[in-house]
């Protein structure tokens, strides 16, 4: 804070914090999620709960800095490096031990220990573990609580660190205390996966910090001002600060400062506002102060006196005075780490308003200055920020950097911030300059997240960087580097931004490379990337076909990467063909694979796809333990596991469950969705459609159309092409809807994935029967029978008999209507999809309709009640007017249906005089109604609750309220 401001009030939040701190102690990872806003006390809370925790602990802080996001681990490596500082080297060894080459990668104390830095970066997982047993080691000693401020600022490795210490290090004593901004929160999908993560763990405590309450405001009033003050004092501050300690205090000292009168409280001279209040502070600054004060605003955390002198290049009598200036003028704490001293802008809100009005050529000047001095000390990635500020079009300094930091990131497969950078040097490097040549030789060949398609949302920029880099090598004699660039553009044009041509030619070149340089797996895993362009622009056969010959040929050659690749691709395409026993044999065996060769991400996508291909087989239950076991696995939310269990709970009439998976994968990738992520959005418009949420189906359509265009990419854009048809449907837009639905149809049958088409079918038979449309009617039945006879599925055989008997209605063809809807509804009755159930049920109730009234009342009635448990209110609502034609017993079936929805007010108001035990003349004398009336009033109540006697309606009635 920007005084020894009193702490006061929080009493919940530490009693929370003390029993976050009494399980962690006891030998349990625990992580608290502290969530204001700015300047609402969260470090203050953070650091006050660990200084009065019970018994001795080792403590660790550090803070997130918004040009750290290219810095992998930055924050733990700030936290730990301010804590070994102070160590003897034998005792750093001891605590490294096991760990030292790795973490002399990350630690620049550790470096020193072993002489120098391991030229090579080890791999993500030895990272994480490294971290991990420093960590644990810690704890031998005293149970260790760490404060991670601005996590919201902080990089993507930085956050994985969380949920990998929650699994491996779960009955580690450690407790972390993460303060964040929600509104900044919300735009980053890398920490919501982490919170998530460990919310799953059990590891996880989310603390909401709002404002002082009215005790608490008065207590800090006494406090600064020196004396009790009344309630109009207290109403001005309340009403100034809204109860932010931060702004409360400011406003308290300047009241105090002038000396106001506490009855009719309001500051004279200084404007109110904080930023206004800081840039007076700043403006009455000597010269010499304000450059120490804008180096700190630039650094944007602690700094050490003796960098401070380095940067200024001043004495050190000279920034002492100035140090002494700004602490005293409380715009600058002062801190000491391991008996350095270090100085920090006292609170991050004020910080971001020094550096907003510092100009823009001071600001290149100060942030090029930090940028040398962080390199010097070794800390790249957070250098590479600093350049990357402080640098023009053809930087030599800092481009040079940047290629540094890019390839320290790819051989951490630190991929996040990898691609972060990579799009800096899009802006730095010119086109066709042959540095990018350099930046080529930056790019790992073997990362498998280029393989597995995770960086599909921030592919735009990398794409731009590998075209110049293709462009560059064009005449290269170096064919390895060109065969690198070549594999990794297939994969961005293809997952990234959809050019599925241009990723194609690319993919061939890279696997005439690759065989040229007799790299047999790289070629094969090249050509897998072929073979996903043909499947991307609408080929699935290709995909399986040569998916297939692939897997066979790594087989032979015993090429254990490629085998493992091509087995999850092949079964996947075997899903979408409806090739389900197939399917799930090679899913499987890709699972072990990738168990046994220790990919996770791997097991997750083979688990899903297993998921997936069980639940459109007809296996729900079975699908939905696949899916549970995907998100048993580490790391799973980077997999598109929600997508399709989205899209199997639509397909099984779960459309709240479907809903539910769709709004997590857009809240975690707020502002990022792409191409493979877009399913979320169709499957979210499909259950909002059936729900009666119309506003948010087409919300969710407007961002797929966004997504996709006017493209076909893969099975996703007939997929969408249902969501908009059912959409028009629900609008009534029925002429367009037909054609929606058609084209979606026909596209994912063309594509060969029939298992997805045969659904869209079954909608254009029921449209085309509510439109009177008997060719249309005709084709979707035919269309069903070809795929149900090609996939034998008693899911498909069910839906292809109810299609056929839309066809025979719409035809004028009762009987046959009948006897091919009695057929669906025989197939389906044991199956646990009662959507495609309820469809049978309603075309058997309009079949039967003329010829046997009691059975079609019976079957209208089932499907009516079904897709009402379904919240299918749409659907419901249909089912229902179709049976009201049926005369008094469908008006009746359709009321009990409804039950309580369906009483009309005047029958409640009879009902509520009824369970006063009014008489029936009694209550029509008091409704000026006959009381014939009142008896048929209440005999529809009793019929649509399903009560018998005015004594059970008085049990019932908070129903009909």
């Amino acid at each position: 804070m920007p005084e020894a401001q009193r702490f006061v009030g929080r009493h919940r939040e530490l009693a929370d914090l003390h029993e976050e701190w009494r399980r962690a102690s006891s030998g349990a990872f625990r992580v608290v999620l502290l969530i204001g806003e700015p300047g609402v006390g969260k470090t203050r809370l953070a650091d006050e709960a660990l200084a009065r925790m019970s018994g001795p602990i080792t403590t660790l802080e550090a803070r997130a800095r918004r040009l750290g996001a290219t810095a992998s681990f930055g924050l733990w490596v700030d936290a730990l490096e301010r804590h070994l500082r102070s160590f003897h080297r034998d005792d750093i060894s001891a605590l490294c031990d096991g760990y030292l080459d790795d973490l002399a990668c990350l630690l620049r104390s550790v470096a020193a220990l072993r002489g120098r830095a391991p030229e090579i970066e080890p791999p993500r997982p030895r990272l994480l573990g490294s971290l991990g047993g420093l960590l644990a080691n810690l704890t031998q000693t005293n149970p260790l609580g760490v404060v991670l401020n601005d996590m919201h600022l902080a990089d993507p490795s930085s956050w994985d660190v969380l949920p990998y210490l929650a699994e491996h290090f779960a009955d580690a004593p450690i407790l972390v205390l993460a303060t964040v901004r929600p509104g900044e929160m919300a735009e980053v999908p890398t920490a919501w996966r982490a919170v998530l993560d460990l919310e799953d763990l059990g590891a996880l405590t989310r603390l909401e910090i709002g404002p002082l309450d009215d005790p608490a405001l008065a207590e800090l009033a006494e406090d600064v001002m020196g004396t009790s003050v009344g309630k109009p004092f207290l109403d001005w501050l309340w009403d100034r600060s809204r109860g932010n300690p931060l702004y409360a205090g400011y406003l308290l000292r300047a009241a105090r400062d002038e000396g106001i009168d506490r009855r009719a409280p309001g500051l004279r001279h200084l404007p109110e506002e904080l930023s206004a209040r800081v840039l007076v502070r700043v403006g009455n600054l000597e010269d010499a102060p304000r450059a120490v004060l804008e180096i700190l605003a630039v650094a944007g955390g602690p700094v050490e006196l003796v960098d401070l002198v380095r940067f200024t290049d001043s004495s050190l009598d000279a920034v002492a005075a100035s140090l002494d200036r700004l602490v005293r003028s409380r715009l600058v704490t002062e801190l000491e780490r391991a008996q350095v001293p270090a100085y920090e802008i006292s609170h991050p809100l004020i910080q971001e308003t020094i550096y907003e009005q510092i100009g823009g050529a001071r600001r290149f000047v100060v942030h090029r200055r930090v940028a040398r001095h962080l390199l010097v000390a070794g800390r790249l990635g957070e250098a590479a920020g600093h350049f990357a500020r402080s640098g023009e079009r053809g930087d030599d300094e800092a481009i040079a950097v940047l290629l540094e930091a890019l390839r320290q990131a790819e051989q951490r497969g630190a991929y996040q911030e990898g691609l972060g950078i990579l799009s800096i040097l899009v802006d730095f490097v010119p086109a066709a300059d042959k540095r990018w040549e350099l930046v080529a030789d930056a790019l790992f060949g073997g990362a498998d997240w280029v393989i597995d398609h995770r960086a599909d949302a921030d592919a735009r920029a990398a794409v731009a960087a590998l075209r110049e880099i293709d462009s560059v090598l064009a005449d290269s004699p170096d064919l390895a580097r060109r065969a690198v660039v070549k594999s990794r553009l297939t994969s961005f044009l293809s997952w990234g931004t959809g050019e599925v041509a241009a990723a194609a030619v690319a993919a061939q070149e890279a696997v005439a490379l690759h065989q040229s340089l007799g790299q047999a797996t790289q070629a094969r895993l090249a050509a897998l990337e072929l073979a996903y362009a043909r499947g991307l622009s609408g080929n699935i056969s290709a995909l399986y076909t040569d998916a297939g010959q692939l897997l066979a040929e790594a087989q032979e050659a015993g090429d254990a990467e490629a085998t493992l690749w091509a087995a999850g691709v092949r079964g996947s395409a075997a899903l979408y063909q409806g090739k389900f026993a197939e399917a799930e044999d090679v899913l499987q065996f890709s699972i072990d694979r990738a168990r046994a060769h220790g990919k996770p991400y791997r097991v997750t996508w083979g688990l899903m796809t297993m998921g997936w291909s069980l639940g459109f087989e007809g296996r729900l239950p079975e699908a939905y333990a696949a899916l549970e076991s995907a998100k048993a696995t580490p790391g799973w939310r980077e997999c598109n596991v929600l997508e399709v269990e989205s899209l199997v709970r639509w397909l099984a009439g779960d459309y709240r469950g479907s809903l539910q998976c769709a709004r997590e994968v857009v809240m975690l990738n707020a502002g990022r969705i792409g191409l493979r992520r877009g399913l979320a959005l169709t499957c979210q418009a499909l259950s909002a459609a059936e729900v009666g949420e119309l506003g948010e189906a087409h919300e969710a359509l407007a961002g797929a159309r966004a997504i996709y265009g006017s493209r076909v990419w893969f099975m996703m854009t007939g997929i969408a092409a249902h969501a908009e048809g059912l959409v028009a449907w629900r609008d009534g837009r029925t002429a367009e809807a037909a054609q929606l639905l058609a084209r979606g149809a026909a596209e994912l049958v063309d594509a060969d994935a029939p298992v997805f088409g045969a659904f869209v079918w079954a909608d254009a038979a029921e449209l085309a029967h509510e439109r009177d449309d008997v060719e249309a009617a005709r084709e979707a039945a035919a269309a069903l029978e070809l795929i149900a006879a090609s996939i034998h599925r008693p899911l498909f055989t069910g839906a292809a008999a109810t299609a056929r008997a839309w066809a025979a209605l719409t035809a004028g063809q009762p009987s046959a209507a009948a006897d091919a809807a009695e057929s669906a509804v025989e197939v389906l009755a044991d199956l646990p999809y009662p959507a495609l159930r309820a469809r049978a049920d309603l075309v058997l109730g309009l079949a039967r309709e003329g010829r046997d009234p009691a059975l079609s009342v019976a079957r209208l009635s089932r499907a009516a009640e079904s897709y009402d448990r379904m919240g299918a209110t749409w659907r419901r609502d249909r089912a229902l007017a179709r049976l009201k034609r049926l005369g008094r017993p469908g008006r009746r079936a359709a009321e009990a249906t409804l039950g309580a929805r369906a009483i009309t007010s005047r029958e409640l108001e009879v009902a509520r005089l009824a369970a006063r035990r009014l008489s029936a003349a009694e209550i029509a004398a008091q409704l000026c109604i006959s009381r014939r009336t009142v008896e048929t009033h209440l005999a529809s109540v009793y019929t649509k609750v399903g009560i018998n006697s005015r004594g059970e309606l008085a049990d019932r009635l908070a129903e009909l309220v």
